[in-house]
């Protein structure tokens, strides 16, 4: 069963970022509806576009607020360690009446991740904040493409639901294997495909005979004429054999995919990067080391 609630942007704030784990309400009709493996959909009251979703593990129900207040751990309540915590805060959501009415209620809950779709359009995001605007987040990038990790979450979550939680299952489920922390994971970047001026730290590296590159068919004839560019990319991007190529160009249409002569251009002296998620990198490939594929 799902179940709508509103919460303070700071109790909401805690919850989103797992500190909080219990929400204290009054056992009221509404609460006895509740049951465990339900979910709960939270809203920022200054913010209704801002909403997490919740799965209730437990319910601890007590006579009152002052049994709950002694049982459960507050921290968990959403009270700071030297925070002081009384019963008595209670008294501003609901009247005397209502609590001599009503049993209270904590309810245990744990964030729910956000489904395939919402992640996949989550990870395009952080590609666009990485790769081409992180001002969207309101961070930067240093020389190297490195970004905070806090920095950047707090940044999204202003308008999306993200945790580390949530960064780390992108980061490591991502198909193209587009982002990389660091050791310690206090920083992130975007592996390649930056239109922004960094430097990824590539090292230059000889390429196999063919490398490919994979595109829609209407990107013929001026790939033809003028070979590929790295438009407002940094690098041209190829791949390491024909399936990718083709699946690359699928994304674009109709796809269309050429071969490269990775090794007469590399004889040429032309350079080849290779990063970290198997993609090769060069400047520009010239019209005469490419050849279309049926």
């Amino acid at each position: 069963m799902f179940h709508n609630m509103k919460l303070s942007h700071e109790a909401f704030e805690r919850i989103k970022s797992g500190k909080k784990t219990i929400e204290i309400r009054l056992y009221d009709k509404k609460r006895r509806l509740i049951n465990e493996d339900d979910v709960i959909g939270f809203t920022d009251i200054e913010n209704e576009k801002s909403r997490i979703k919740v799965r209730v593990k437990k319910l601890h129900i007590f006579k009152d607020f002052s049994e709950l207040y002694k049982a459960l751990p507050l921290s968990a309540c959403g009270y700071d360690e030297n925070e002081k915590a009384d019963p008595k805060d209670m008294d501003k959501y609901y009247t005397p009446k209502a609590q001599q009415k009503y049993e209270a209620v904590g309810i245990e809950i744990e964030l729910m991740m956000p489904k395939d779709k919402e992640l996949t359009s989550l990870s395009k995001y952080i590609s666009l904040i990485l790769r081409h605007d992180p001002g969207l987040a309101g961070i930067a990038l240093d020389e190297h493409g490195w970004a905070n990790t806090q920095e950047l979450i707090k940044g999204i979550g202003k308008t999306r639901f993200i945790n580390m939680d949530i960064l780390e299952k992108i980061v490591r489920e991502d198909s193209k294997q587009r982002y990389s922390f660091n050791e310690d994971k206090t920083l992130i970047r975007a592996n390649q495909g930056h239109s922004v001026s960094v430097d990824v730290e590539l090292k230059e590296t000889k390429p196999p005979e063919i490398l490919w590159h994979g595109t829609a068919e209407k990107n013929i004839k001026s790939i033809e004429e003028k070979g590929l560019v790295k438009m407002s990319r940094l690098y041209v991007h190829l791949s390491p054999d024909h399936s990718t190529a083709s699946a690359v160009g699928k994304r674009h249409g109709k796809p269309a995919v050429f071969a490269v002569d990775a090794e007469k251009m590399y004889d040429d002296g032309y350079k080849f990067y290779i990063s970290v998620n198997n993609v090769w990198l060069t400047d520009h490939v010239p019209p005469k080391y490419i050849k279309i594929c049926d």
